[in-house]
């Protein structure tokens, strides 16, 4: 994957999360139609059965993923859709945190927790409740978030180790191989020509 388009994807991502907290302000809290089911019901227009009937099917048609509609629904997973986006970003660039390895080892945990968590809520706002027992419930959420944030820690753990493969090749031949192996007035363009190379990469 080019850095362009993990630039793209970056900002596509952090655009959304941005966004998905906010998502639940473009539905009305009350579908209109009750309000006017409620009006023929005064007018006596409708029965107290039809009346009843119809909101009862109203009701079943605006439940959406086990809430009672889809603007509860963006509410409750908005918030952790943004933190799941910004704790994966966290987890891609605490690698290359090198000045200070306690800062490091700070991001690593904080970032392990905010996905652990993250992933907790998204999966208690999909989950679907009237299947288990409430004990059971939140027993399976929270190994559904624990296996995901140790999923993704080892995916990271990989990703460092070849990040550190990478830099002791780089030492290999910025340093020793200039060191042990170039003469002294080879020297200037040996750093010439890895330098550009090295441009070249980025």
């Amino acid at each position: 994957m080019t850095g362009k388009i993990k630039i793209i994807i970056m900002i596509m991502g952090a655009v959304f999360a941005c966004t998905a907290p906010f998502i639940h302000i473009f539905y009305p809290k009350k579908n209109a139609q009750f309000a006017v089911y409620e009006k023929q019901f005064e007018q006596r227009e409708l029965s107290t059965e039809e009346y009843d009937l119809k909101v009862e099917n109203l009701k079943a048609s605006e439940k959406f993923i086990g809430f009672t509609n889809i603007r509860k629904f963006w509410y409750a997973i908005g918030k952790p859709i943004a933190m799941l986006y910004f704790s994966l970003l966290l987890v891609y660039i605490y690698p290359f945190i090198i000045l200070d390895k306690h800062i490091r080892w700070v991001a690593s945990i904080s970032a392990s927790l905010f996905l652990f968590i993250s992933i907790y809520f998204i999966t208690w706002t999909l989950w679907p409740r009237q299947d288990f027992p409430k004990h059971l419930y939140y027993c399976a959420i929270g190994v559904v978030a624990l296996v995901g944030t140790v999923i993704s820690t080892l995916i990271n753990s990989y990703h460092i180790k070849r990040q550190k493969n990478l830099h002791s090749w780089l030492y290999f031949v910025i340093r020793d191989i200039k060191q042990k192996y170039i003469s002294a007035e080879d020297k200037e363009q040996f750093v010439r020509d890895y330098t550009d190379q090295i441009e070249k990469l980025r």
